[in-house]
């Protein structure tokens, strides 16, 4: 037997007892059937059907009881192939915010592409907010990012990836560490690098127009002094202003040892990451999708809090 094709025309006609309704369901002419099973016998050579009443004769029945095992075996081979070449040949489509890209995303991404170097990948770092609408519009498949605080319904999917207390940090001479202690007041009066501040955090900020930022009247959101769209820009610019940004200290740890960045000695317990994955309900992930978030979540699991 040639295919499979061979296999479901002897079911359907077995299951149908009429050459024109087999002939029906399989969406080709009564004499097109008719010539499929006399070449197919031809081939074996035994006769598979009584023509009176079209009922299975022994060898029919050998094919009826081996050809269910073939086809859920093709169907199998045809879903592994189907897996792989959705990893070596598709496309995956990734919005993440400023933090889980720096700490993990971009780290996985590179992962993801040695081991899969045919994927075709649009990566974009973006504020959190934006990156929850391209997930909404199906502008990407996935999103890495800030998880939204209310209930998401039927929207989104969520799962959380981290959420660890962060810290404040600076360049290596700012005037805040010279400080013997440092208030809220002093950091309130430096500006800060980063995105926007998601309503867990703007609630617990002074609503004042300070240095640090000021609340955004459309949204209701704090906006740091300076809004960037990368992890990499916000130390680009703390390095050489009085800014400050926050981070977990895994994020700035090269730049530690080598003594151009530390950590400002003041606890904000508020400060505090919450990002995870979003889907959009209902959509199924890739499998370039799903292979890059089991790369995120070994990655994450090595990283200290």
């Amino acid at each position: 037997m040639h295919s499979t094709r061979q296999i479901e025309i002897v079911q359907v006609l077995a299951r149908r007892r009429h050459f024109g309704l087999a002939a029906k369901d399989l969406g080709v002419s009564q004499p097109a059937l008719t010539r499929s099973l006399k070449q197919l016998e031809a081939e074996l050579g035994v006769r598979l059907f009584d023509r009176q009443g079209v009922t299975p004769t022994l060898f029919g029945e050998i094919i009826l009881q081996r050809g269910a095992r073939a086809l859920s075996s093709f169907d199998e081979l045809a879903r592994e192939i189907a897996l792989a070449k959705g990893l070596e040949f598709g496309e995956l489509s990734i919005a993440s915010g400023l933090y889980p890209a720096a700490i993990s995303a971009e780290r996985a991404l590179g992962r993801l592409i040695e081991r899969h170097p045919r994927l075709r990948v649009d990566f974009r770092s973006m504020n959190w907010e934006r990156a929850a609408i391209e997930v909404l519009e199906g502008s990407v498949d996935l999103g890495f990012a800030e998880l939204p605080e209310a209930p998401t319904g039927d929207e989104l999917a969520v799962e959380t990836i981290r959420t660890s207390q962060s810290h404040f940090f600076c360049r290596a001479d700012h005037p805040l560490l010279r400080k013997a202690s440092v208030t809220a007041e002093d950091i309130f009066n430096c500006p800060w690098v980063g995105p926007s501040m998601p309503g867990r955090i703007s609630k617990l900020l002074p609503s004042d127009d300070l240095p640090c930022g000021y609340f955004d009247a459309a949204s209701g959101k704090f906006r740091c002094r300076v809004l960037v769209g990368s992890f990499s820009s916000a130390k680009a610019v703390v390095m050489e202003s009085f800014a400050i940004c926050g981070g977990i200290p895994s994020q700035i740890e090269p730049e530690i040892r080598e003594g151009s960045l530390a950590v400002v000695p003041f606890e904000a317990p508020w400060l505090k990451l919450n990002y995870g994955f979003l889907l959009k309900r209902g959509r199924t992930p890739s499998p370039a999708a799903k292979a890059f978030m089991e790369i995120v979540r070994e990655i994450e699991c090595a990283i200290a809090n």
